[in-house]
């Protein structure tokens, strides 16, 4: 006689779940129905099944088959927990995307089959369908930049692998609110020499973001720097924890094949950069495993964990088979928030829900400014945060103001259509500075023409206190013009570290400045000194292909090394014929840069653009074409 089975529950999950399914569920994001299912009678039976699922009760409904079986144990029968934190305990089924389109869903069991006898069982329990809400979310926009950089004797080129870009990716898709992650990849040079620290990366994915921002770029993109451990071990950090709104914010940390005797899929740096990421939607630290309490007053689990003994939360991932990473149920009296520095690392439904609330308020602020002169920059709270582990030692392009735009092509190797200098009445430039508030001390990295794109209309989005000034400086003994601005506060330090930043901002300097001084409690302590007009780029030359990046040596009508030190240049590049551009240097004297090809596609043409400028004017010209 065939036994009955019971179903005890239904949870339908996308990252974390109660069985209330009181965590809202992401419309097109990978769903999967969980059935707990009992069976009393000795020995147990091994069953595979259906279920119905319908947009309402009036639509007709369609089947869904399960992913594969399950053993139904009589000891364990009505023991939802312990089922619920095995993925091998419930019947399991994926939702077809058609599914998962916004609105209700309407689930019911259909049909339970004993795998030995073919035969279907009669199942007890309710049969009331489940019923779930799906809900719009904006998708998660993302440019993550690997750090390219050299050491040791003789120097050995250190980059982030494929699988650390890949990993992060699928990280973020499988654990964060989305369901989709629009994400680009670019491995470029870093500016200073190892070891670094992340302040210093931070500025250069700030000044290159300001850039591609300039260019059309989506303002709504979050940056993310990435630095391979091969050379060196760089702490990670994001450029201050916004309370409001701010895409601006950038964030870097290191990546690598480390295990931490618990993460075994390859790379670490896919949740330490969701990690790092969800301070630049505003999170904070619960202040669990040797970390500052930032949130320890709201965060809602003992221990950091994504669940306790009242919530009866449990994680899911998907898995991706791309990276043959299975499906998996995650314990919540185990797992721990992806924001503290605990081993076993998800997204609790607390931090779930906060990201998910700032992509909804970032998705309505797409003209909105990401930095600027305002005394509403974002700042950290407390000036703190930090890293998960421990211890490991399309907009159309506008034209820029600022001849920052190409002037025709090139042909035989050679660069030609520089632009010159224009002298327009209302330009704006990107300004990036390292600041610390506790010494009074300062220095000015970044200082980049840049188009009325990058340009804040209004005050910023992101409230808080001013901590500096901009002075730009007017020929002639006019009066200088001054900006209020805001140092984002690094969100990795220490209660006995120097409060330390960085300033991210775009200013008007009108037509007369000819320098800028960054000022810290009334006092000067830096300036950005304009030189004579940029060198134009004569010619270029194929260097060679070195792990993966193309040489590009590079000849001006002047030798940079003649220049001023503010003299510098930046490299940007377009596979459409030049309608869209994106930045792949900033700040750069060196002549030689390294293109990395893995950014294109087989197939693609390339045109690369190179804008030298003296900070207030740029000059600008486009190379060849290449064929990837």
């Amino acid at each position: 006689m065939a036994p009955d089975v019971n179903l005890d529950a239904v949870e339908v999950t996308q990252t974390v779940q109660d069985l209330n399914h009181s965590v809202p569920l992401i419309a097109g994001k990978s769903t999967v129905v969980r059935l707990y299912l009992s069976c009393d009678s000795a020995p147990g039976v091994t069953v595979r099944g259906e279920i119905s699922v319908s947009r309402s009760p009036a639509d007709t409904a369609s089947v869904v088959s399960s992913l594969g079986t399950v053993f139904l144990d009589p000891s364990l029968a009505g023991n939802v927990p312990q089922c619920r934190n095995d993925v091998r305990l419930s019947l399991n089924f994926r939702l077809p995307e058609a599914h998962t389109a916004m609105g209700p869903l309407h689930i019911r069991v259909a049909n339970v089959v004993d795998t030995a006898t073919g035969e279907s069982l009669t199942v007890t329990g309710t049969q009331s369908p489940t019923s779930v809400q799906f809900r719009s979310s904006p998708p998660l926009r993302v440019r993550i930049l690997g750090l390219r950089y050299h050491s040791g004797t003789p120097p050995v080129v250190h980059a982030p692998r494929t699988l650390d870009f890949q990993g992060l990716i699928s990280w973020l898709k499988r654990a964060y609110p989305v369901s989709r992650v629009i994400s680009s990849t670019a491995i470029v040079d870093a500016n200073a020499s190892p070891p670094f620290q992340y302040g210093t990366a931070n500025a250069q994915l700030a000044a290159l973001r300001a850039l591609d921002i300039s260019e059309g770029a989506d303002p709504r993109t979050h940056y993310y720097g990435m630095v391979g451990d091969g050379g060196f071990f760089m702490r990670g950090g994001a450029a201050g924890i916004p309370t409001a709104p701010d895409p601006g914010t950038v964030a870097s940390g290191p990546a690598g094949p480390a295990d931490f005797g618990w993460d075994f899929d390859g790379t670490y740096g896919d949740w330490y950069g969701a990690h790092e990421l969800a301070h630049t939607f505003g999170r904070l630290h619960p202040g669990y495993c040797n970390q500052t309490e930032d949130d320890l007053q709201n965060y809602p689990f003992e221990q950091g964990l994504i669940s306790d003994t009242n919530h009866g939360f449990v994680g899911f991932d998907v898995g991706d088979p791309a990276l043959n990473i299975p499906m998996a149920a995650l314990p919540g009296l185990r797992w721990h928030d992806v924001m503290t520095y605990c081993n076993f690392q998800w997204l609790s439904s607390y931090t779930y829900e906060g990201v998910r609330n700032r992509l909804v308020a970032e998705d309505g602020t797409a003209g909105a400014p990401t930095g600027g002169a305002s005394p509403t920059g974002a700042t950290a709270p407390g000036g703190s945060g930090g890293r998960p582990d421990e211890r490991f030692p399309v907009r159309p392009v506008v034209s820029s103001p600022e001849a920052a735009s190409p002037a025709g092509g090139a042909a035989g190797g050679a660069a030609r259509g520089a632009a010159g200098p224009d002298a327009h009445a209302d330009k704006y430039v990107s300004v990036v500075a390292r600041a610390n508030l506790t010494t009074g001390q300062g220095s000015i990295q970044f200082v980049n023409p840049v188009s009325a794109l990058a340009a804040p209309s209004g005050q910023s989005a992101a409230g808080g206190e001013t901590t500096a000034i901009l002075r730009v400086i007017q020929a002639g003994g006019a009066a200088p013009r001054e900006y209020p601005v805001k140092v984002k506060v690094d969100s990795e330090l220490e209660p006995d570290d120097d409060r330390t930043g960085l300033v991210d901002a775009v200013v008007p300097i009108g037509p007369q400045a000819e320098a800028i001084e960054l000022v810290i409690a009334g006092e000067p302590v830096d300036v950005f000194q304009a030189s004579g007009p940029p060198p134009a780029l004569r010619a270029t030359r194929h260097t060679g292909t070195e792990e993966g990046a193309m040489g590009l040596a590079l000849e001006f009508d002047r030798g940079l090394e003649e220049e001023a030190p503010t003299t510098t240049y930046s490299a940007q590049v377009s596979t459409d014929g030049g309608t869209t551009w994106r930045t792949i240097a900033v700040g750069m004297r060196d002549p030689v840069i390294h293109v990395d090809r893995g950014q294109f596609r087989p197939g693609d043409n390339v045109q690369v653009r190179i804008i030298t400028t003296n900070g207030f004017t740029s000059s600008s010209a486009v190379t060849e074409s290449f064929r990837v």
